[in-house]
């Protein structure tokens, strides 16, 4: 299994959707968006992360099995 360009596509989206939400900050500054920043788009930054941490790992450890379980030929 590859996840690297998997991953590629989740960092690229997760960092485009921070770029637009600090575009949204300078128009709008209210309790609402305070609101929506703290309980949606913080919590969704957070689980992203969380998944991209997850994929590295797993990354890891495939990489691990793969060697290990390769055939040698002797």
């Amino acid at each position: 299994m590859r996840f690297g360009s998997t991953r590629s596509q989740i960092y690229d989206a997760q960092k485009t959707a921070r770029a637009r939400w600090e575009a949204v900050l300078t128009e709008w500054d209210d309790g609402v968006r305070r609101e929506h920043g703290e309980k949606v788009v913080d919590e969704l930054d957070r689980a992203v992360s969380d998944a991209l941490r997850a994929i590295d790992q797993l990354a890891t450890l495939f990489v691990q099995v793969r060697q290990e379980c390769e055939f040698t030929g002797f």
